[in-house]
């Protein structure tokens, strides 16, 4: 403005601009018309030094129950496998949420993570959306050997534009920490026009 700094001065300006270290959380999936929805678990990488830990994926909409969509350790994901195969009706709100094992067995749990919560621990990437990048603990894979088949030579998200990958954190560790690496259960959901 000409009345606040002259024709010909130059002017110090200090910007102030924060960018988010993550992508977004606590996002509700809310279909705007009737869809076919598709799970599939792409990678599991929960343990304690060498010993492999359980993890629990589950679902529901506003009108149903949870639902277990897998349970189990590293070596029981199958990427292909279609876990749920659901019709899903407009406007019904669709909820997942994650736990790790705390032991081997399975008898004792972490607290859940949901989707739809202000929470760290899980996160909803889109098309077009860059993944987190934390070192992966106790020498695991890095996320990008679960999504390297959905990754772009930029290192963006590369699916449909009506699918959603879901990255949890299983463990108690705070973000940015050794163990924090959101790559303790990495699931793939589809959606179509029913």
């Amino acid at each position: 403005d000409r009345t606040l700094v002259r024709v010909g001065t130059r002017s110090q300006l200090d910007w102030q601009i924060s960018y988010p270290s993550s992508p977004p959380v606590g996002v509700n999936l809310i279909p705007t018309t009737k869809v076919k929805m598709r799970v599939r678990t792409l990678g599991v990488a929960f343990q304690s030094g060498s010993t492999l830990l359980p993890f629990e994926g589950s679902w529901k909409t506003s009108a149903t129950s949870w639902s277990v969509f897998f349970k189990g350790n590293a070596p029981s994901v199958i990427p292909t496998k279609v876990l749920v195969e659901r019709t899903v009706e407009a406007d019904e709100t669709i909820t997942f949420r994650a736990r790790g094992g705390a032991n081997a067995s399975g008898t004792s749990w972490y607290a859940y993570h949901q989707t739809n919560n202000n929470d760290q621990y899980a996160v909803v990437l889109k098309n077009g959306d860059k993944p987190p990048t934390y070192a992966p603990a106790s020498n695991q894979g890095n996320i990008k050997s679960f999504l390297s088949p959905y990754l772009d030579s930029t290192g963006r998200i590369k699916i449909g534009e009506q699918d959603l990958i879901i990255l949890w954190e299983g463990s108690t560790a705070a973000p940015g920490t050794t163990y924090f690496d959101m790559q303790d259960l990495v699931v793939l959901v589809s959606f179509e026009k029913a």
